[in-house]
């Protein structure tokens, strides 16, 4: 699991965007957009936002990002499948997390996109980057009005992303690739616009752990070691040699395939979208969205232990000779994945004087999801640019033994209101209420009580019904969240500002994929904030304290376990809580063309109620209880530092983030301690339409692990992490990237 509640960052976003934007009388809704460069700072992927969600339930794959207010997809699409900012969008803002719990039902931090519409005047942006890495990139967009057509007005956008990364992996140029193409129609009148936007999306990025973890050494201490010479960052852990063969969990059928060229993923978005002020004083919106995402392919290529085996093992080189020594295990999930998304949102919203605002809103949703897994294990050695290892004669093993499936149709209506109300100039209070019915119907082969069928081994597959047995499951639902934000104005510029939310939201089918059937009880989550805010023409400063909790949380995780001397891993559902209380400190300073940011948070996330038997393929079981242990993958304190300065044409930058002791296993015997993830640039106007963005990547050359490590989540002894050799993903190594921009 890689990180289940992520307080991290997001937190303290969280904590204060929507308060510094409340102090006014006129504030629109809570968590309004504003402009959040580091969101996308990522310290691991230079093509995934960073990770700043809270994760309760955890979602993971870095900042939601929205398109227009909706999100990508109901469950299967990622939002880096779809989206990469860039030139076709003209605003990107994040959303708050008290309006995002009640607009869109989802508890994490948002990013939300503009899609650009034409102007009046032809105008375009156009951005070509490489790296040091061999990065290709192109960003373009143009606009305008439709000629001899008064009042139509037209945008066109592309954006094509190869990079190569810094691995410079044997069997593959590039490792993400991307291609989206975007085009928008509009037609504008006095007080109204009619969009239609179609987006096509190309995504064949390997952005699972094929290529991005290293091996090292684990001293026991939360520091590592190289591992012979391994350079992390820098050498390729993946196989040139990527033949594979595996059973469709599906049909049964044996395929054959590479690992590198497994990655395609096709998304067609479709949007129609109306704004019109009424004469009233009712502002309303309407918007019709459609995503398919065609069937599609993917390969999750995850860590599934290191061991040190011997000639008896079983295993042998590609000559057939015994193979002894270290070796890599990785498990495959080839996701088949298709999915159908309706959405249609209407909403409507009205100040009725100085004291009174109401903003509601209607949707109704239709989402038909499939998604299949196929699995299966194979080995390399523990090297840079490693050789493939065989077991018993085959290059491939265990068909299915983490084998997931699901199809799935689901519809739900959420309603939701948001009430502005001024009783006083010094006093704001927003009170949100969403309402959401929700029905869905799903086939999964889950075991259940009882049943002999469905048990994940070796050939597994839902057509032999010797084996396997479809179970249809209905799961009707009703979601709701409850939210409240106070402002006061105590004197002057000095505000106290308070705010929180419950809801309680039902498991999706893409709970019920795994073997284990999760418990149908809806997850509850409920959040509280409190503090003070200050600011005048130069400063800006808040303070404020938090809590967050949640339950019946659900999560198919993987647990890796050493069995007769080979690491066995098998997928599991668990369920559990987590709690957490947080301290924020924010502030920001600006004279002249300084600026400088400064944010320190302290949160204690740990898990609750989270008791697992694990039961292995030998008939072990194993009871570990992670209840009240840190929760994996976050540090407990966190400081951001964000100077930049502008001057005439020329505008330095930079960004350090240090993140404390992360825990890597749930028993919280094993960490990695503290380390920092630095950024900077320099964006230089050489002249009016043309700049030049020099960026560089891990500027104080850290390198090091992060993150968890499921492997050493059935480690209870100590001492037995000591020198211990792992493998897991890193902070990317140094790396500067130019970007020349021309405006017109």
């Amino acid at each position: 699991m890689k990180r289940v509640l992520t307080v991290i960052f997001a937190l303290t976003l969280l904590l204060t965007g929507p308060a510094l934007n409340a102090q006014e009388a006129d504030t629109t809704a809570t968590g309004q957009t504003k402009s959040e460069r580091n969101m996308l700072l990522n310290a691991e992927s230079a093509s995934t936002p960073r990770e700043i969600n809270i994760g309760l339930p955890e979602s993971g794959g870095g900042a939601k990002v929205y398109v227009d207010g909706m999100a990508h997809g109901v469950s299967l699409p990622r939002s880096q499948y779809h989206w990469a900012g860039g030139h076709m969008f003209v605003s990107k803002g994040s959303i708050g997390l008290m309006e995002a719990v009640i607009t869109a039902g989802d508890i994490s931090v948002l990013l939300d996109s503009r899609t650009r519409i034409g102007g009046e005047e032809l105008s375009g942006a156009f951005t070509v980057g490489s790296s040091t890495n061999g990065l290709i990139r192109f960003d373009g967009a143009v606009d305008g009005p439709l000629k001899n057509a008064k009042g139509w007005y037209f945008s066109l956008g592309a954006y094509v992303n190869n990079d190569p990364t810094n691995v410079n992996a044997p069997n593959r140029i590039f490792v993400d690739r991307k291609q989206i193409y975007n085009m928008a129609l509009s037609r504008k009148w006095t007080n109204s616009t009619l969009t239609a936007a179609y987006r096509f999306s190309m995504c064949n990025d390997n952005i699972d752990g094929g290529y991005s973890f290293a091996p090292f050494v684990y001293d026991g201490d939360g520091t590592i070691s190289p591992l012979n010479g391994f350079r992390l960052g820098r050498d390729c852990y993946f196989t040139e040699d990527d033949a594979v063969s595996y059973m469709e969990v599906r049909d049964g059928r044996i395929k054959h395939a590479s690992l590198g060229d497994m990655d395609h993923r096709y998304l067609h978005d479709f949007s129609v979208m109306f704004d019109h002020r009424h004469h009233s004083g009712w502002n309303l919106d309407a918007k019709l969205h459609v995503l398919y995402m065609q069937p599609s392919q993917s390969a999750k290529i995850g860590l599934a232990g290191i061991d040190d085996v011997t000639s008896a093992s079983g295993f042998t080189n590609a000559d057939g000779s015994a193979y002894t020594g270290l070796l890599q295990n990785r498990l495959v999930t080839v996701d088949n994945q298709e999915e159908l998304d309706v959405d249609l949102r209407m909403t409507a919203e009205r100040r009725f004087n100085s004291r009174h605002k109401l903003r509601l809103g209607l949707e109704a949703i239709y989402s038909e999801q499939m998604h299949s897994a196929s699995t299966f294990y194979y080995a390399h050695t523990v090297e840079a640019n490693p050789s493939r290892i065989y077991r018993n004669g085959k290059s491939t093993w265990g068909l299915n033994t983490s084998g997931l499936f699901y199809d799935s149709k689901r519809i739900s209506v959420p309603v939701y209101a948001l009430y502005d109300y001024n009783p006083f100039e010094r006093l704001l209070m927003r009170t949100g209420v969403r309402l959401c019915p929700v029905y869905e119907t799903l086939w999964n082969a889950a075991i259940l009580n009882g049943e002999s069928k469905n048990a994940r081994i070796d050939g597994f597959n839902i057509a032999d019904r010797n084996i396997s047995q479809l179970h249809k499951i209905d799961l009707p639902a009703f979601d709701y969240a409850l939210s409240e934000h106070i402002s006061l104005r105590l004197v002057d510029r000095l505000f106290f500002v308070a705010e929180g939310f419950y809801s309680i939201t039902a498991k999706s089918g893409a709970y019920y994929k795994s073997a284990a059937m999760p418990s149908t009880a809806p997850m509850g989550n409920a959040f509280g904030r409190g503090g003070l805010q200050y600011d005048n023409k130069w400063m800006n400063v808040t303070a404020l304290a938090s809590y967050i909790t949640s339950w019946n949380n659900a999560r198919v995780m993987t647990v890796t376990k050493q069995i007769g001397g080979v690491s066995e891993t098998i997928p599991w559902t668990a369920q559990y809580g987590i709690g957490t209380l947080g301290f924020t400190l924010d502030g920001n300073l600006h004279f002249g063309g300084f600026n400088m940011h400064l944010l320190g948070t302290w949160q204690d996330p740990r898990y609750k109620n989270y008791t697992n038997e694990f039961v292995f393929s030998d008939g072990t079981r194993e009871v570990i209880d992670y209840t009240g242990k840190h929760v994996t993958g976050i540090s407990q304190l966190m400081l951001e530092i964000d100077p930049s300065y502008t001057w005439k044409n020329v505008k330095v930058w930079a960004s350090a983030r240090y993140y404390s002791r992360q825990y890597v296993s749930r028993t919280n015997l094993a960490y990695f301690a503290g380390h920092w993830e630095t950024f900077a640039g320099v964006d230089w106007k050489i002249n009016e339409p043309l700049k030049l963005s020099v960026n560089f990547v891990n500027v104080l050359f850290q390198n090091g692990a992060k993150g968890s490590i499921d492997v050493a989540d059935t480690i209870t002894d100590a001492s037995l992490l000591n020198n211990y050799v792992m493998s897991g993903s890193y902070i990317r190594p140094f790396t500067i990237d130019f970007m020349l921009t021309y405006k017109f």
